[in-house]
This record gives structure tokens, C-alpha cells and sequence, in this order.
């Protein structure tokens, strides 16, 4: 079976009335993953166990210097780098998000880390508007709609117990579409926030992700 998330994102550059729609209103699609996608599949190989995790940490959408590129959520390249160290990538782009992520995982194990967790985004592509990244809250709509019910149709697929949310907008919008209490939510500050407004405390904020997420 095809991984969730490459199948996802297939649809959404296949739905030629989404990406219009998003055209309508000066948005597109980041598709750069795509040319990399080979990397991609070796880290899934490498890493994700079968059956997939039940246990999801949710971003919003992938950014273009960080999963916009690789393909897989909060993952720079600098980070895959590390994962598959005797491949040769091509880039050495980095985020932070995803720098601080990666020591999340480091800090945990990288090998325990994938077999607890499967790490999405509510949208599993990025989008892009005026040259920077655009997030999906901010789409149209009805763009909005399509996104809601691909990561549902993903979800299915994964039929998680758990959703740790990276930010209260992410959680929030994972409280909306599992309104019946069939799924744990949990918080954690998004790692933007993190970055951004807590970086020199940053070190110590890996300490307290490592906990929160082990704490099960």
C-alpha cells in the first residue's frame, strides 16, 4: 500500500479544480518535494515501521525551505541528512522548525522516535503566495474544505488513538473534526513559536517536548 502521506499529496497536485481555485486567489501548490521524492522513500523505508504509528504529531502544512522541499513533515535537509548518512543529498537547506524538531528526535532516538510517532500536517502539501509561505488557514474556503477532508481521509488510513497538536491552531482544528472524543488531543507550542520567541531557551524546550511525548 502506498504510504498516506505520498498519497495525499499525489492528490492534490492530480485536482486541477484545487489547484484553480488557488490560482483564483494568486496561491500555489510547493511541489519542489517532488524531484526529491526518491530520498523521501528511503527515509520511509529506513524509518516508519508497518503497521504505521497511532500515536500523530500534527503540524499545519509544510513549509518551503523544510518539508516543502523533502517531502516530509518537519524535515529539512540538513536533518535528512543526518538520517541517511551515506546517501548524498543535494541541498543543505535548513529551518528552524525542523532544526529543532530534529533534536527533538535525536533526543528521543531516531529509531524509537518513527516507531512511536507518525509526524503529518493537516495539509500535506505547502502553499505559496506572493513568494512567501501561505498557511492553510489562510486559503479560500472552500480550499479549506478540500484539505479538512483529504487529512480526515489520511487519518483513516493511520485510525489514530492520539493527535499531539504543534500549536492551539492545529489543535483547535483537530478538536472540530474529531468532535466525539474517539481521539486524545494534546498541546504543544508550536516549534516556530519556539524558535521565535523562546530560542534561547530552546535546548531546555526539547528537554520538555522529549517529556511530554514520552509521557504517552
Amino acid at each position: 500500500m502506498q504510504n498516506p502521506l505520498f498519497f495525499a499529496q499525489d492528490q492534490y497536485l492530480q485536482d486541477e479544480a484545487f489547484t484553480g481555485l488557488l490560482q483564483e486567489h494568486g496561491i500555489t501548490i510547493l511541489q519542489d518535494f517532488l524531484e526529491y521524492r526518491p530520498y523521501a522513500e528511503q527515509f520511509i523505508q529506513q524509518y516508519l515501521p508497518e503497521p504505521l504509528p497511532r500515536t500523530v504529531i500534527l503540524g499545519l502544512n509544510p513549509g518551503r525551505s523544510g518539508a516543502g522541499l523533502t517531502g516530509i513533515p518537519f524535515l529539512d535537509f540538513r536533518s535528512l541528512a543526518n538520517l541517511l548518512p551515506d546517501t548524498p543529498l543535494p541541498r543543505n537547506d535548513t529551518e528552524p522548525s525542523a532544526n529543532f524538531f530534529h533534536r527533538v528526535v535525536q533526543n528521543v532516538g531516531v529509531e524509537k522516535f518513527y516507531r512511536a510517532f507518525y509526524v503529518s500536517n493537516v495539509a500535506a502539501v505547502g502553499f505559496l503566495r506572493d513568494g512567501k509561505n501561505c498557511n492553510y488557514p489562510e486559503l479560500p474556503m472552500a480550499a479549506q474544505r478540500v484539505v479538512e477532508e483529504r487529512f480526515l481521509a489520511e487519518m483513516a488510513q493511520i485510525q489514530p488513538k492520539r493527535i499531539i497538536a504543534l500549536g492551539r491552531e492545529v489543535e483547535a482544528t483537530v478538536q472540530r473534526l474529531f468532535p466525539d472524543g474517539s481521539v486524545r488531543i494534546s498541546h504543544l507550542p508550536h516549534p516556530s513559536w519556539i524558535m521565535t520567541y523562546r530560542l534561547r531557551e530552546a535546548q531546555s524546550w526539547v528537554r520538555r517536548y522529549t517529556q511530554m511525548l514520552l509521557q504517552g
